[in-house]
């Protein structure tokens, strides 16, 4: 007898083959077969991305890195550079006595413990940094500009910079961990520069300055890699107790990665010193791993410090000036200047505010806030003078008004001008443009900004209905927990 026919069969088999989109044409499906790229099939076309498996598409499944295949498309997410000038050229004097362009894999000194997170930030940096605060412990934060699809950390509307910039306003040491993770010992030299440089850029353009510490992705830096960190003046920082965690990353095998933090970690601290390696990207690390790490170390007499302490730097030369903060990155990069054949075009920034989907973590802008008895004033005054915006952007370094301009008369409060609740609401910026009438009474936060500097509850917004301390609605521990505003939304804590 013959076996009856089977759809999801006949689906699966097709789909591995390359057939992956459903097409419906009169009645019928069928699947259409994706273009395939690498080494046997060649490059995808010009602006497209050539996946890790082989095919070729322009989501983010196919262009992150570092999976997406530099060799046989121009499109992956390492191509697409930040906004503003290059730092290549900013000067790099050699200061101080720890070593560049070497790699260090312990303390200077006896009785140590520096705790160091790769790859964020992510979606629980946030929490790691309040349990870190809660614990009265500072870290290192090696951050990676735009990997795994996130976005890029100064890209515009996203919530990355804010979180980098609350970890360096907390007394955490922050890192470079290049733009978008590519092994910097098998890159060539292009890519190997570009991932330093474009980091820098977003660095740059979030605080004015960029590390003079880094870790190589897979801890992989040989005599090429060495070389340019040296050129560059950095600090390249290794470890020598890895927690795996990035392999353990579920309730039952956790315990796995505190295992060998506790083997590997000397009883004996008078003589010994540990540059630990975990990841902020991992529940487990942020909820579990996290808290271990801290208890075992103090117990043994250990003291937690941030990695350029554990190498007595002085804090002034843990980072290198580089001009003007306070540019943001458009949504796919300012443009390709690494591989390919042609040039990404730059993408001009149109959706100014943060919608409920995307305000689970703090903005990029930190919001200026104008009292309602103040507001008419600074409308008046300030609007007939300032220069009406000609890209969206609105007051911040600038200056520009929105009063007049082609968006729309409202600056929201992340520095964008429009015409829609989300600008003339919660946080808009009278200084720079027109608002709605601001009242005395409670409001319903438009952008996900609460608390008494807004006078807004996140009690309506979605399901993130809980005020955190810093004045954001979220759903998550870090705003329904500790700090959470009773008066401005729901909490847990």
């Amino acid at each position: 007898m013959r076996a009856p026919f089977s759809l999801g069969l006949a689906l699966a088999v097709l789909v591995e083959v390359g057939f992956t989109h459903l097409v419906q044409d009169e009645g019928f499906q069928f699947l259409e077969k994706r273009a395939s790229c690498g080494s046997s099939a060649g490059s995808c076309p010009s602006g497209s991305c050539c996946s890790e498996s082989g095919f070729c598409g322009t989501t983010k499944d196919y262009c992150a890195a570092p999976g997406c295949q530099l060799t046989y498309s121009n499109g992956c997410d390492t191509f697409q550079k930040p906004v503003g000038d290059s730092t290549e050229n900013i000067a790099r004097p050699k200061i101080g006595n720890v070593p560049y362009g070497t790699i260090i894999t312990t303390c200077s000194s006896p009785g140590q413990v520096a705790l160091t997170y790769d790859d964020g930030p992510e979606s629980f940096t946030s929490a790691l940094l309040d349990k870190l605060d809660a614990l009265g412990v500072k870290a290192t934060f090696f951050v990676s500009g735009n990997n795994v699809g996130k976005g890029e950390i100064d890209g515009c509307g996203n919530s990355w910079a804010s979180i980098v910039k609350r970890a360096y306003d907390a007394g955490h040491q922050i890192a470079h961990h290049t733009w978008t993770h590519q092994d910097l010992e098998a890159a060539n030299s292009t890519v190997r520069k570009t991932e330093m440089i474009y980091d820098e850029m977003a660095f740059r353009n979030i605080f004015g300055w960029f590390p003079t510490y880094m870790r190589p992705p897979f801890l992989s830096c040989g005599s090429n890699c060495q070389a340019l960190m040296s050129q560059l003046g950095y600090h390249i920082v290794s470890t020598n107790l890895d927690t795996k965690d990035y392999e353990n990353d579920s309730p039952t095998q956790i315990q796995v990665s505190k295992d060998r933090y506790s083997a590997g970690m000397s009883n004996t601290s008078i003589s010994n010193s540990y540059i630990v390696l975990a990841h902020d990207t991992h529940e487990q690390t942020v909820t579990n791993l996290t808290d271990y790490m801290v208890r075992v170390a103090k117990d043994r007499g250990y003291k937690l410090v941030t990695v350029g302490e554990c190498l007595g730097d002085p804090k002034e030369n843990w980072y290198r000036s580089a001009g003007s903060a306070g540019a943001c990155t458009p949504a796919g990069g300012a443009g390709n200047n690494t591989g390919g054949s042609s040039s990404s075009s730059s993408s001009s920034s149109t959706s100014a505010a943060t919608s409920s989907s995307s305000a689970s973590s703090p903005p990029i802008k930190v919001p200026v806030t104008t009292t309602s008895s103040t507001a008419a004033a600074a409308s008046s005054s300030s609007s007939s003078s300032a220069t009406i915006s000609k890209d969206q952007s609105c007051g911040g370094t600038n200056g520009y008004t929105c009063k007049g301009s082609a968006y729309g008369n409202c600056c929201s409060a992340y520095g964008w001008c429009g015409s829609s609740p989300a600008y003339c609401g919660t946080g808009c910026n009278p200084k720079y443009g027109t608002c709605d009438p601001t009242s005395d009474t409670l409001t319903n936060t438009t952008v996900g900004l609460c608390g008494p500097s807004y006078n807004a509850t996140c009690l309506y917004y979605g399901t993130k209905t809980c005020c955190s301390k810093y004045g954001y609605c979220g759903n998550t521990a870090a705003y329904c927990g500790t700090g959470c505003q009773p008066k401005y939304g729901t909490c847990t804590g």
